[in-house]
């Protein structure tokens, strides 16, 4: 078949050594020749738009002078064998690009790129180090992939996203490859979904319970995945012996952003990182309730075309022998300025601390709550309401949960919240960029054996209005209600803060329905319903002076 001068090939047979038979189709030029590959392995079907022309744009790679593959995992779609959620795509990635580089119109030199799950069939297959792969390109995407849905029962699940991936995502391919699939059933768990997720006790969460009671969901939300399989399919350590090149690129109101930064960090090799104001669902600079111009189009301080060139020119680099037309390894769009900057590596920058002030009134925004440059001297505390039944609703953000947009958006009305805590800054007498990852050191105690803590970071303008940039969720284990210091990383920005604004912290005890809720008996909503209301207690001043940590610079 040909079309817009390419060459298609569908549902090419790629055999693995256990006999497995993988799917692909091949976008290749019309000339003839042995050319460079690029291929994306995929669980969300290669014949899906999205992954033709939306993300990256599979005709200008293959004018380029690339073949092009797109790859049905194993399991998935058009591919054979049974899927599992990243087990085996380190080794079938390896497999795969040897047998990309050795069909007839490969020069034998093979590239990876992807975002998200095929960001992380990128990373499997670069730690076994297949001799074929020549560089990556992992967008937005994760080293360990459970992260915050396995641990210990101190640990918070982010139990809305896995729920809105399985549902959203995977499960009806999985039910049509057991001839099981009730499309009538399905759509009313997809229309419904958001309220679904309000649903518990996750472990036997109804939508899969009635659509595919013996899916992996279960061993993931029961706590069944041995310690084998988790260190089988954790990469972040192994990342640090990878020596291939690769192209991170992560978005600021991505959920997957701090894991795309600690990829980042511990990989090895040569490596480049692009952030720009993206979510997971697209990269044209529409974030919530704001836009950010230059996001889509003449991106990075070099102005290229948009995220398929500078894909093309990372690949030139390392495919063709070209010459890498950027300036610098680490390029960061400033919202706020509008702009990208460029840097050598990730900026290490100044530092201010705001301490958490209160009488002890700091419920809501029209309480007394401040955070101020020097501590009070004394101890002083204020009570931070529980109540398992009307948790704290997520908002903006990286989010990524059905129901729930990323980005930025006006939360004044969680600020109006009796059991939200709310400090702010006085307004700053000159503007200043926010560059860097933010953090706390939250003094806290609860009457149960688990603390929960949700903290918030706004930008408030003149107008009062809270527009949120980032939020994280932390669970500590206590005993005896003694207070503890949560040591926590709120969130990375690069974000500008205009004079006359000022920097809002706000605390609650649920982010939901993001993650599992403390019942306040020991028990989360991942593995019980019943609940109590509690109060937990944040400190300011004294020897347990809260706080947070503040990276910025002066514009």
């Amino acid at each position: 078949m040909k079309a817009h001068n390419l060459l298609i090939d569908k549902n090419i047979i790629c055999e693995l050594s256990d006999g497995t038979i993988l799917r692909s189709d091949v976008y290749r030029p019309t000339e003839a020749g042995e050319f460079p590959v690029l291929m994306l392995r995929l669980p969300y079907n290669k014949e899906t738009p999205r992954y033709y022309n939306e993300y990256l744009e599979v005709p200008r790679m293959v004018e380029a002078g690339y073949v092009v593959i797109l790859q049905d995992v194993r399991g998935r779609y058009a591919s054979d064998g049974e899927f599992y959620p990243f087990v085996h795509e380190g080794k079938d990635g390896y497999e795969a690009v040897e047998w990309a580089a050795r069909l007839p119109f490969s020069n034998g030199k093979v590239g990876l790129f992807g975002m998200s799950y095929h960001g992380y069939t990128q990373l499997a297959a670069a730690v076994e180090q297949p001799p074929s792969l020549k560089a990556i390109a992992p967008v937005m995407t994760m080293a360990d992939p459970f992260g915050d849905m396995i641990g210990t029962g101190s640990t918070p699940h982010a139990i809305g996203k896995f729920e809105t991936w399985v549902l959203g995502s995977i499960i009806e391919d999985q039910l049509k490859r057991k001839n099981q699939l009730d499309d009538l059933q399905l759509n009313h768990y997809l229309e419904h979904i958001t309220e679904y997720l309000h649903e518990a006790p996750a472990s036997q969460w109804s939508p899969m319970k009635n659509l595919d009671p013996d899916s992996f969901f279960f061993d993931v939300m029961q706590g069944r995945l041995d310690d084998h399989f988790i260190e089988r399919v954790q990469l972040e350590s192994q990342l640090r012996d990878v020596d291939i090149p690769a192209l991170f690129m992560g978005g600021w109101f991505d959920a997957l952003l701090p894991q795309t930064l600690q990829a980042y960090k511990a990989y090895h090799g040569e490596k480049m990182l692009w952030i720009g104001p993206w979510t997971h669902e697209q990269m044209t600079g529409h974030a919530g309730e704001k836009f950010f111009e230059g996001a889509a189009k003449n991106i990075g301080v070099d102005q290229i075309t948009d995220p398929t060139k500078v894909h093309i020119q990372w690949f030139d680099k390392w495919l063709k022998d070209k010459p890498l037309y950027i300036q610098k390894p680490v390029q960061l769009y400033l919202m706020g300025q509008q702009k990208w900057a460029a840097y050598d590596e990730f900026p290490i920058v100044k530092q201010q601390e705001y301490f958490l002030e209160s009488n002890g009134k700091s419920q809501t925004s029209a309480g007394d709550g401040k955070l101020v440059s020097i501590p009070s001297c004394q101890v002083t505390e204020s009570s931070l309401t529980l109540d398992p039944y009307n948790p704290v609703p997520t908002r903006g953000g990286g989010s990524l949960i059905a129901g729930v947009d990323s980005g930025i958006f006006d939360i004044n009305d969680l600020h109006e919240r009796n059991d939200v805590l709310v400090y702010t800054t006085k307004p700053i007498s000159n503007d200043i960029q926010l560059l860097g990852t933010l953090k706390a050191e939250i003094w806290c105690s609860s009457p149960t054996s688990l603390c929960d803590i949700s903290l918030r970071i706004a930008d408030v303008d003149p107008s009062g209005r809270a527009w949120v940039l980032m939020h994280s969720f932390h669970r500590e284990k206590v005993i005896d209600s003694h207070p503890i210091c949560l040591l926590a990383e709120i969130g990375t920005t690069a974000y500008t803060l205009p004079k006359g604004h000022q920097i809002r912290l706000d605390i609650a005890a649920s982010n939901a329905p993001l993650y599992d809720i403390n019942l306040n008996n020991g028990k989360t909503t991942k593995t019980h319903k019943d609940g109590v209301v509690a109060n937990e207690t944040i400190y300011h001043g004294g020897k347990m002076a809260s706080k947070i940590i503040v990276p910025f610079t002066m514009i």
